[in-house]
């Protein structure tokens, strides 16, 4: 299978997981086994000082997934997933808040040569404010497709439409509904999001580095259009923070999890020495025009 349509299926597949985060699944393409799930809790303790008190709760489930195709038995697929979610003490207060997610890292693929060699290169595309580009990013950004930075937003629908709900506890993807179509009778709403799997194909190796930073604001707060690098248009809320890497280790043939594994895309070695070599080459520039003039002067001298 292509790196491309592993990764598909990843997403269509993760779609139906989530739907009831249980520790075991098996689907028509193989074997779902979710490894931890971990949960963070925002209780909105200072909301007097942010005019904020029916904002009751926010939470970020993240759960660590490991998918075994049928068409592939001898190596999973790996990817962080994760459920954001938040309670009011109104159906009506649900629109006075809204998400925004904030990324930064690459997806990429590796291979080594006979060598030893690493070659590592971008050739996943996300689509990012209105653009299809590389999905890697060195920097900070708003995590959105669209101009409008609310997480899951839509352009025809607005903001809110896409908000799931469904019975207490339950992601059930059968059962949920859409806030849009139908208000829930218990102002709770949460949203998905699986950034993307990590696997080894037979082209070479899927690696994710991604870092996120999910954060609830006021939606007066969150303009309706922005860039995606204008990550400083609010104080938030409250924040989570949370990350999606593997970066396969051919060493000890393995995906590494830390962030201490992740390439410095921003910082490769051959800047610094072209820098280095910048430098050097100002400097020789500079002696060389001394040591003329200093000639030119004793030659000029000489002549008199």
């Amino acid at each position: 299978m292509k790196l491309s349509e592993r990764s598909l299926t990843w997403n269509m597949l993760l779609i139906f997981l989530l739907g009831g985060i249980s520790y075991g699944d098996f689907t028509g393409k193989g074997h779902v086994h979710t490894l931890s799930e971990t949960k963070q809790v925002f209780l909105n303790p200072r909301c007097r000082l942010t005019n904020t008190c029916d904002l009751k709760r926010f939470t970020l489930t993240q759960v660590v997934n490991e998918i075994w195709f049928t068409d592939d038995p001898d190596y999973p697929t790996y990817g962080n997933s994760a459920i954001i979610e938040y309670e009011t003490d109104s159906v009506a207060a649900l629109e006075k808040y809204a998400i925004v997610q904030f990324k930064k890292g690459c997806v990429f693929d590796s291979s080594r040569n006979r060598q030893g060699e690493i070659h590592r290169r971008v050739s996943d595309t996300v689509t990012s404010f209105g653009e299809e580009i590389p999905f890697c990013f060195r920097q900070w950004v708003i995590d959105s497709q669209d101009t409008d930075p609310v997480y899951n937003s839509d352009p025809e629908h607005g903001r809110f439409y896409l908000l799931r709900w469904n019975k207490p506890g339950s992601y059930d993807s059968a059962a949920q509904k859409y806030y849009g179509t139908e208000k829930p009778q218990t102002p709770v709403v949460y949203m998905a999001d699986y950034p993307a799997g990590a696997f080894v194909g037979g082209a070479g190796v899927r690696n994710v580095a991604l870092q996120f930073n999910t954060c609830i604001y006021k939606a007066a707060d969150v303009p309706t259009k922005t860039r995606r690098d204008d990550i400083a248009f609010a104080k938030p809320i409250g924040c989570f923070e949370w990350q999606n890497i593997y970066i396969y280790d051919f060493d000890k043939a393995r995906f590494q999890t830390e962030l201490a594994n992740v390439p410095l895309w921003g910082e490769p070695a051959t800047r610094v020495n072209l820098y280095r070599l910048t430098i050097v080459v100002a400097l020789l520039m500079a002696l060389t025009l001394v040591i003329f003039l200093c000639l030119h002067k004793f030659g000029s001298r000489k002549d008199r």
